[in-house]
């Protein structure tokens, strides 16, 4: 999970991250007001974190690392508790080995935060079914609690799942629940005027059905046995009935909600991936304890062309870190750089890997009057009509999309000073990075 923990670029989300976190106190909590509702107790427990490690891709993603390390534990725990000690010990090892736990304990995004506390609701739950008692109950709602700081819906999505085996403890479970989702809640209702944030979701579909095992799994074939022998491992005793509520119940309802409304991603529903493991090496034991080891060793072989994809400087999505050798060795004084604007561009993102990854001396960004995410304005905000352009002799438009226009999206004042001023000179096309430099047109020569 450790191997080449900085290797991939920050990608949109992760760039997000890092711009939240260098924000003082009273600015993210503007930024929350505006945007990102949901994220910023992860936003300030990552900010304490950052004082001390730093904000380097290694530092912001070392909590996420951490988090899933410990899940392989609790995994474990999990799994001695359902099948003895054997299934707890490959239970563990087949969730640290899967390319999932790689991506996301990867990731500097709450996602792996949030699986770590599902899997101790799922022990607490088990727990509480076996012996209803008040310590177990407060264990489940405070575990509850902390998934749902951390993700709100994913905990929503739990507890509505844990809900299939959890009535059977009827005096313990419905109020540790109701109690333990009170913080999603009030995150989500803080959230309810920012629906803006997820307008980039589509419907599900059967062709969503289809790639749910690759999009959940990261590895389609690995994600293929681990949902098909988890279907086998479901059993009707009181861990069983836990797991096959936590493992199959979230992936479920999520996409049927997401038939009928914009709302389903599969990072949503890695909250259930602890219980489908266990489930998986459940499935697998009944024909021998041997086969659920072959399991293990068959998702390590499988899983490895993902394992080293999702390691390659792109292989989180976008190839952000390459704009340093596009424009570090080609800069000279007096370059500018320019941005879109539009949703299709990820607004934040280049302004964001400009800043992050491409070291001074740079093109300056000669059109923004403020920066990004001040006093509660997300994005940069630029002078109007483009006026502060200038006449530079060069100019290098950043995107973070896959138009061929270089100024698409962006204002007309700003394209047509660009296209009447300016003729195209090289063009770099690389994963979400698309940089075009371009320079001033020669004066016309009198007739």
């Amino acid at each position: 999970m450790n191997w080449r923990l900085t290797g991939p670029s920050l990608w949109a989300d992760e760039l997000a991250t890092w711009g939240a976190v260098r924000l003082d106190g009273e600015q993210l909590r503007l930024l929350s007001g505006t945007v990102d509702a949901v994220l910023t107790p992860y936003y300030m427990a990552l900010k304490y974190f950052s004082g001390h490690a730093g904000t380097d891709a290694h530092a912001l993603r070392l909590p996420s690392l951490i988090a899933v390390t410990g899940t392989a534990a609790v995994v474990a725990l999990i799994g001695r508790r359902a099948g003895g000690h054997v299934t707890g010990l490959l239970a563990g090892l087949l969730f640290a080995v899967l390319p999932v736990t790689s991506r996301y304990g990867q990731e500097a995004r709450p996602y792996a935060i949030a699986m770590l506390f599902a899997a101790l609701a799922l022990l607490a739950l088990i727990l509480l079914l076996e012996r209803p008692t008040v310590v177990r109950a407060a264990a489940y709602a405070a575990a509850v609690a902390v998934t749902g700081v951390f993700h709100p819906l994913s905990a929503l999505i739990m507890v509505a799942g844990h809900a299939l085996a959890g009535w059977r403890a009827w005096r313990a479970w419905p109020p540790a629940a109701l109690l333990g989702a009170v913080p999603a809640a009030l995150l989500l209702h803080d959230a309810s005027d920012q629906a803006g944030q997820i307008s980039w979701i589509s419907r599900a579909g059967t062709h969503t059905v289809r790639l749910l095992p690759e999009q959940l799994f990261i590895s389609a074939v690995v994600g293929g046995l681990v949902l098909g022998l988890a279907v086998a491992g479901v059993r009707r005793d009181r861990a069983g009935r836990a797991l096959a509520a936590a493992g199959l119940a979230p992936p479920a309802l999520l996409l049927t909600a997401g038939a009928f409304t914009e709302i389903w991603v599969p990072r949503y529903v890695l909250i259930a991936v602890p219980a489908l493991v266990v489930l998986a090496v459940l499935g697998a034991a009944r024909a021998g304890r041997p086969h659920a080891a072959v399991v293990v060793a068959l998702a390590v072989f499988l899983g490895n062309p993902a394992q080293l994809e999702i390691r390659r400087p792109d292989g989180h999505g976008q190839d952000s870190a390459r704009i340093a050798e596009i424009i570090g060795p080609r800069y000279r004084p007096g370059d500018a750089a320019v941005f879109p604007e539009g949703p299709s561009s990820i607004g934040w993102a280049a302004r964001d890997l400009y800043q992050y990854y491409l070291p001074e001396p740079r093109p300056a960004d000669v059109l923004a009057v403020t920066g990004q995410r001040v006093d509660g304005v997300f994005l940069a905000v630029e002078c109007p009509d483009a006026t502060c352009l200038g006449t530079p002799p060069r100019i290098w438009i950043i995107r973070t999309d896959r138009a061929t226009d270089p100024v698409e999206n962006m204002s007309e004042a700003k394209r047509d000073r660009i296209l009447t001023g300016y003729r195209t000179v090289e063009r770099w096309n690389h994963r979400l990075l698309n940089i075009t430099l371009m320079e001033r047109r020669p004066p016309r020569r009198p007739r």
